[in-house]
């Protein structure tokens, strides 16, 4: 057992904040995350505690909070350890996540049929619901970026937070609109927009579920043999590599599959070229956040569409590669526990 002298004396204890900077990104989303569930599971517990003496409402309130709870503890369990299947896991993960969008819908619902109590709060008060609300937003945007390629746990996560998020943003909208009038309207505002959040967190589960066949992630690398010359007419043999254009797009990038060629093995890995915005000037990167109110609309309509074109790449390219006389070649990668947050990055 450690002494208290040689515990205070260690670089985290001294410089924590600097520490904590160092850490690598995948265990700052543990990190963090573990202690948000932390504040968040203390807050459902008074929330149900207090619903049961004194506010109903509160109880419904608490019961999604805490199913979104277990499928971020999900996450976590399955980024530390690998006792459960990861499919078995990401299943419990999309049911716990739709049953909080079943009960938020359930919740909201009821508007249309019990009378909410209207509360007149001061401004300060809604502006400062409205700004931690779109920071919350902000920040799960930004971590879904910036999870993208780093597996499926930690993308979880972040579209769990994003669930969160937009609950917030619609408590904000309850908030602001509590301040006009005494009428029934504002209920049944309210209720119209609580079961489209409700929808949207339902269409994440969803998503979360068929991710793992549909996505790229964990799946990037891929691995051919050439067993009939003659049916090749995708990659020339003797160059040292190719590159194989799965699913084109000048705006997001293209997808294409960049392998590096040793007679009669080709090998390599899924990945995306460079968007239109990392390809232009500062000067057009300016102009586009001026008119970022017109342009956010086509930039998510055009993502969309490439979401669908690009479903299940991994599969596409096998069939490609079979019907120019390549044989896919089981790759194993070895796992050791050193690399055991790395080798999470294919879940």
């Amino acid at each position: 057992m450690p002494k208290v002298s040689e515990i205070f004396n260690c670089p985290i204890m001294k410089n924590p904040i600097t520490a904590y900077s160092q850490l690598p990104y995948e265990k700052r989303i543990v990190i963090n995350t573990a202690i948000g569930m932390c504040f968040s599971a203390v807050l459902a517990c008074a929330k149900f505690i207090i619903g049961l003496f004194s506010d109903y409402e509160l109880i419904g309130i608490s019961i999604y909070s805490i199913a979104l709870l277990l499928s971020k503890a999900e996450c976590l369990l399955g980024i530390k350890s690998r006792k459960r299947p990861f499919k078995q896991r990401n299943l419990f993960i999309s049911a716990f996540l739709f049953a909080a969008s079943l009960f938020y819908i359930a919740f909201m619902g009821s508007m249309f049929f019990v009378e909410r109590r209207l509360k007149n709060n001061e401004m300060t008060y809604v502006l400062l619901v409205a700004f931690i609300s779109f920071t919350e937003l902000g920040l799960a945007i930004y971590g879904l970026f910036r999870t993208k390629n780093r597996g499926h746990y930690y993308r979880n996560i972040k579209i769990i937070n994003l669930c969160s998020a937009s609950i917030a943003i619609l408590t904000t909208q309850m908030v602001i609109l509590n301040m006009q009038s005494e009428t029934d309207v504002i209920n049944i505002a309210n209720a119209y927009t609580g079961i489209g959040v409700g929808c949207f967190i339902a269409l994440c589960a969803v998503y979360i579920m068929i991710a793992p066949k549909a996505s790229v992630v964990g799946r990037e690398h891929a691995k051919f043999m050439l067993t009939d010359g003659r049916k090749n007419a995708i990659a020339d043999m003797k160059k040292e590599s190719a590159e194989i254009t799965l699913c084109k797009s000048a705006v997001y990038g293209d997808y294409v599959f960049r392998a590096k060629i040793a007679d009669p093995i080709v090998e390599g890995d899924i990945t995306r070229s460079l968007s239109l915005w990392k390809r232009m000037h500062i000067i057009l990167k300016i102009l586009c956040c001026i008119l970022s109110e017109i342009l956010i609309f086509v930039w998510l309509i055009g993502r969309l569409v490439l979401f669908f074109r690009s479903i299940n790449l991994p599969d596409r390219l096998k069939k490609m590669m079979l019907s120019n006389g390549f044989a896919p070649c089981k790759t194993q990668v070895e796992i050791t526990p050193s690399r055991h947050i790395e080798s999470n990055r294919l879940y």
